[in-house]
């Protein structure tokens, strides 16, 4: 063999190696830690204040983002002892103690940023008292003979809407009242446009959890009306927001871009239809989460070429 083949393979396989422990490490302190789905949650702070006319403040996105890792750490945390993850790296993960002290700074910087801000801001924070119940055993219930515990989640067909429908209002919500700005009938478009886009993201969690929801009991819209049922139903939210952005262009009314809506109502659609329940979960981990991003990523696109 060659001498300048053998060193190419050598390379090769070190690069091999080193992608693959970027890789495990991006896996381990980014998308376990639920620093990727905070972080896409949180971006969207930006296309909510660029659509909506807001001043640019930092304070709303570091806001969200410390509010997002609370209730999704607590739920995992909780979820290693009531609803364990088929992922057993995962599973091992949320255990260890640096993902407690991720939990606290996140809690922390919360508390601080709460005590800080306008009374406006403390007034809608009332909300994300939802989330950070929603994965905690709260209601009592007695089956023959048996005292059960149940949490907010296990409300048949409730559990992404409680996801998509916090989610959504914080996003409206905190960014208005740091602004001091009023809800207003612009602000419905925003809000609806998040709301199915969001949406769209929690219930495909849902396709990939189908199995173990089914044997813990939790009744998710797949096993209510079944994984093409879902597909169907999200499909058709997903052309009624169509049709209503293309109803509000038509009436010249600009708050969302064409630029922005067409491109993530596109990429919803494909991934309604192309994920399972066999798909990897780390392509849902990294992947769906990740086009939370896309939203303000195409904005600033579209600002910075006009």
């Amino acid at each position: 063999m060659p001498k300048f083949m053998f060193f190419e393979g050598q390379s090769i396989q070190k690069l091999s190696q080193l992608g693959k422990y970027f890789y495990e490490q991006f896996l381990s302190l980014i998308v376990y830690s639920n620093i990727w789905v905070a972080g896409g949650i949180a971006s969207l702070v930006f296309f909510v204040q660029t659509a909506l006319n807001l001043p640019i403040d930092w304070r709303p996105t570091i806001f969200l983002f410390a509010a997002a890792l609370i209730p999704y750490n607590l739920d995992r945390i909780v979820d290693s002892y009531v609803q364990k993850s088929p992922d057993s790296r995962l599973q091992s993960f949320v255990r260890k103690p640096g993902n407690l002290l991720l939990l606290s700074t996140a809690i922390l910087i919360f508390v601080f940023l709460l005590y800080q801000a306008p009374s406006s801001v403390q007034f809608v924070s009332w909300g994300g008292l939802l989330p950070l119940s929603y994965g905690v055993p709260l209601f009592p219930l007695q089956q023959q003979g048996n005292l059960n515990w149940y949490r907010p989640k296990d409300i048949p067909g409730i559990k992404a809407w409680i996801v998509c429908g916090v989610i959504t209002y914080a996003l409206i919500a905190v960014p208005l009242a740091y602004a001091q700005v009023s809800f207003n009938y612009f602000t419905t478009l925003v809000t609806f446009f998040l709301l199915i886009f969001v949406g769209t993201n929690s219930h495909l969690f849902d396709i990939r959890d189908i199995d173990s929801d089914q044997e813990k009991g939790v009744q998710t819209l797949p096993l209510i009306i079944g994984v093409r049922g879902t597909r169907i139903f999200w499909t058709g939210l997903n052309l009624v927001l169509l049709l209503v952005m293309v109803w509000s262009w038509t009436q010249q009314i600009w708050i969302l871009s064409p630029g922005v809506v067409v491109p993530c109502i596109l990429l919803n659609l494909i991934a309604i239809w192309m994920v399972t329940p066999q798909t990897p979960r780390n392509t849902y981990n990294i992947v769906l989460d990740g086009y939370l991003f896309l939203p303000s990523l195409f904005t600033g696109m579209i600002g910075f070429i006009s």
